[in-house]
């Protein structure tokens, strides 16, 4: 199969419903109202890709939870829990803390950020919706695996993966610049959360793709509670 073919066929493959596809608008919206909270944190953060795709899947689980964590500096951070059950179990999970681009073993100091950041959210409460920030970011192993596969495709026709990022968001109602409104469900208003998105190597040799399939933005899985 020739090139022309090999990017036709893959882009029929680079557009399925991988939980919520979030547009750049939402996403620049929502990081202006992520830094708004004053929180002393970078806005967002780039992961090993290959080291996560290791960690998700070398305990052979079903469930990948991103928690929220305080640092001693006031500051927010990522935790992870690898689980068979969608809740958290300080004994049974296998819990990791964010430390620079990848995510460590450590369940002590998981369960003590985790501790702070619940004693600290109440803060961070919206005085209209009621919500708090969001107590767990769930993930489908397999749907993180299917993400996976995507880039691979990508990568595939010549774009070389760099890193995996999430950008910190806060879900709130705005109207577009095209005048449309974006109404978030109850369950997202006012609620923290992450979009993930893959960065390719600039430099890479690349296939014809168009730009919304190499640079789109996918939001966190399901916020609960």
């Amino acid at each position: 199969m020739n090139d022309e073919n090999n990017v036709t066929a893959t882009q029929t493959k680079l557009r399925p419903e991988f939980l919520f596809r979030i547009t750049d608008e939402e996403v620049e919206k929502g990081k202006d109202n992520f830094k708004l909270l004053g929180l002393n944190s970078k806005p967002e953060v780039n992961l090993d890709y290959y080291d996560f795709g290791k960690i998700v899947n070398q305990d052979k689980k079903e469930y990948a939870k991103f928690y929220f964590l305080l640092n001693a500096d006031k500051s927010l951070t990522l935790g992870l829990a690898i689980s068979d059950n969608n809740g958290l179990q300080y004994k049974n999970d296998i819990l990791y803390i964010l430390s620079g681009n990848k995510f460590i073993l450590n369940s002590a100091e998981f369960e003590t950020k985790k501790k702070e950041f619940d004693n600290f959210k109440g803060v961070l409460v919206d005085t209209v919706s009621k919500n708090d920030p969001c107590d767990m970011i769930l993930y489908k192993v397999d749907d993180i695996n299917n993400y996976f596969t995507l880039a691979k495709l990508i990568e595939g026709l010549g774009y070389k993966i760099h890193d995996l990022q999430f950008d910190y968001i806060l879900f709130k109602d705005f109207i577009r610049k095209d005048g449309t409104k974006v109404d978030y469900l109850k369950n997202r208003e006012s609620r923290i959360s992450f979009a993930v998105k893959t960065n390719f190597d600039e430099t890479a040799v690349k296939k014809a793709i168009p730009n919304d399939i190499i640079n789109f933005y996918y939001d966190a899985g399901d916020l609960k509670p």
